[in-house]
């Protein structure tokens, strides 16, 4: 591609500038400003996919007192500790979810960027939310690479070096080792079968470093280079970068015959995400995972008392869509919280208004269902009744 070729210079001073800065021990990087939160108790919501679990499961087990409170379950409701059914904590820490509200390490885009659009309340909406997160970057931590890199949702073409096609495209577990190895705070990597491949197709991180070379090979590298030689955040690098076409699916199908000769249910698919976003999925691939990883139970009352969490709906929750495709209207139709841009800009502008209160808000660009901005609330404190995911 020769975009990607012209560009390819300008994305990687970006790559080094951002994770130099923030891949390192100072006090004023997000890696220092993580490292300095370890030794606190706090209480994590996180998503539920296996990036969500894995990144959790990870920052348990070198931060003592951090709990799982709540999973986000499908940005369609949450899976709560009953302890916090009616009232959501000051303190949450956001694992693979971004808020303005929280300090969190995730990896989407966050922020619309430049570009103009010829709906003016939109665009100042936009541009005030933008400003918010800015705000809320002074005040906490806002471990997500894309912000660092000042990403742009607004552009997605190639001939833009900070466009949404050149975002950081991997996971939050590959970040997130990073940031905890930097300060000397890295997990024991105790089974080296498994877990390297497990973190590094977090987010389907090794299809995306063939799929989408021009770009993941140059953050990749790059942040294997900041956290330097030796390091785990390079050993899983290089066994993505060196691999052959089989490697990765010979350890899937090893786990996979591990699995079917000890009769235990499936806890991943064969891309190696959650076979099952159950309660008893969730309660089974995160009890595999501290079988697997030597890594401590960290939520919160133990895995066993997941039986026992709250099911809750969503306080609120939006997407807006601004470009490409769209869902057909009857989808719109279903979902009230869902509008076009050009069909109403003033609804738009509200429901982006409105994400300042979100638990999770990220841009998601491209795809078969078209450019948006998405948001959740917070839990509500009625469980719901027969939901049909559990």
């Amino acid at each position: 591609m020769a975009d990607a070729h012209s560009t390819a210079q300008a994305r990687r001073r970006i790559a080094i500038e951002a994770l130099g800065r923030e891949l390192n021990s100072d006090p004023t990087s997000a890696s220092g400003a993580l490292a300095s939160m370890l030794s606190q108790s706090r209480p994590m919501m996180v998503s539920a996919d296996i990036d969500g679990l894995v990144s959790a499961a990870m920052l348990g087990s070198v931060a003592p007192n951090y709990e799982v409170v709540a999973f986000s379950v499908a940005s369609a409701q949450w899976l709560v500790h009953p302890s916090l059914a009616s009232v959501v904590p000051d303190d949450l820490f956001g694992v693979d979810l971004f808020s303005v509200q929280h300090d969190n390490v995730s990896n989407h885009i966050v922020q619309w960027g430049q570009r103009k659009l010829q709906v003016p309340e939109v665009l100042t909406a936009l541009k005030e939310w933008d400003q918010l997160i800015d705000q809320a970057a002074s005040e906490r931590l806002m471990a997500v690479p894309s912000l660092w890199a000042k990403t742009q949702a607004g552009y997605e073409d190639a001939t833009k070096a900070d466009s949404a096609a050149y975002k950081y495209p991997f996971g939050t577990a590959q970040i997130l080792l990073a940031m905890l190895e930097v300060t000397n705070n890295a997990p024991k990597f105790f089974d080296r079968t498994y877990l390297p491949w497990l973190v590094a197709n977090c987010d389907g991180g090794v299809s995306t470093y063939a799929k989408y070379a021009n770009n993941a090979r140059i953050w990749w590298p790059v942040m294997a280079g900041a956290v330097g030689p030796g390091s785990l955040t390079e050993q899983v690098f290089r066994l993505v970068d060196t691999m052959r076409p089989h490697d990765f699916l010979d350890a899937v199908h090893r786990l996979e015959r591990e699995r079917q000769a000890s009769g235990e249910a499936r806890r991943l698919n064969d891309k190696w995400n959650l076979a099952s976003v159950t309660r008893e999925g969730l309660q089974n691939t995160l009890r595999w995972l501290t079988e697997l990883t030597g890594w401590r139970d960290c939520v919160r009352g133990g895995l066993e008392g997941l039986e026992d969490w709250k099911i809750l709906p969503l306080s609120g929750s939006a997407q807006i869509y601004y470009g490409g495709s769209t869902p057909s209207d009857k989808a719109f139709a279903a979902n009230p919280h869902w509008v076009k841009v050009k069909d109403d800009p003033a609804k738009a502008a509200q429901l982006i208004g409105a994400a300042e209160t979100a638990l999770n808000a990220n841009f998601y660009v491209g795809g078969q269902s078209g450019s948006r901005f998405n948001w959740v609330g917070p839990w509500e404190t009625t469980p719901l009744e027969n939901a049909g995911l559990w």
